[in-house]
């Protein structure tokens, strides 16, 4: 290679370099927001009592999240959504006696009453079977529960699918109606999982039948940093940059 050449190879990687210093480099930030994820429904709610509200001299009831339940025999899933007001009168009043608002049973006849509000056509003989089940499966004694049981099953038709049970308050504004979430369903049952199989795990997922509207965040737009060569010299200066004197 003669000088020449040898010259010209420098004075190209010479402009290469000062060329790549000279580059604007840009940089931009985007702040995304961060959802707190959805926490399990709970298996065995505890109902509210609306003390400044009641039915016909009767108590009533909220829950202040959704309540999903799967009945064994059918794999049905039943979720009963927040906010849905009970009075339990789905079980006549002779057998309410054997109803503790803050016990087993009335996980149970929440479902029912759920059941009952739904008043699917044809079911009401499956509705109080699966109550006595659940009523079982929380815990309640076989000679309560197959006495609330006969109760419902020989009294309940009064109860059934009655529009004035398509009621909804948030416990805490007790004294505001909230509209329903959504119209009547056909049926009572969002899913079917035989046996009940993955039920639970499906529940710790934070799985719900009724999703709540995401809340809305509002994250400020991207911030976009333009910094060129002379910036970088700039802040190595003793009196440039953002150094304070």
């Amino acid at each position: 290679m003669t000088l020449r050449s040898k010259l010209s190879l420098v004075a190209a990687l010479t402009a290469g370099l000062a060329l790549a210093a000279c580059t604007t480099t840009k940089e931009t930030t985007v702040f995304v927001p961060v959802v707190a994820p959805t926490p399990p429904s709970s298996l065995t709610p505890q109902p509210i009592m609306l003390f400044n509200q009641a039915k016909e001299g009767r108590k009533l009831f909220t829950l202040e999240a959704e309540f999903p339940y799967c009945d064994v025999e059918t794999g049905k899933v039943i979720v009963v959504p927040r906010w849905y007001v009970t009075d339990f009168a789905s079980v006549p009043w002779y057998g309410q006696g054997f109803i503790e608002p803050q016990g087993p049973t009335a996980r149970a006849a929440i479902v029912h009453d759920w059941l009952y509000a739904v008043g699917e056509p044809g079911k009401r003989a499956e509705a109080d079977a699966i109550f006595l089940r659940a009523m079982l499966k929380y815990g309640v004694k076989p000679f309560q529960a197959n006495l609330a049981y006969q109760a419902v099953k020989t009294g309940g038709e009064r109860g059934y699918a009655l529009p004035g049970d398509w009621m909804f308050i948030d416990p805490r504004r007790q004294d505001v109606r909230q509209p329903p979430p959504f119209a009547r369903p056909k049926t009572g049952a969002v899913r079917i999982m035989p046996r009940c199989q993955g039920f639970e795990a499906l529940i710790q997922t934070g799985w719900r039948a009724y999703p709540l509207p995401r809340p809305v965040i509002a994250a400020p737009p991207p911030v976009t940093t333009t910094r060129t060569p002379i910036d970088d010299v700039r802040a190595r200066l003793p009196w440039g940059g953002d150094k304070k004197k």
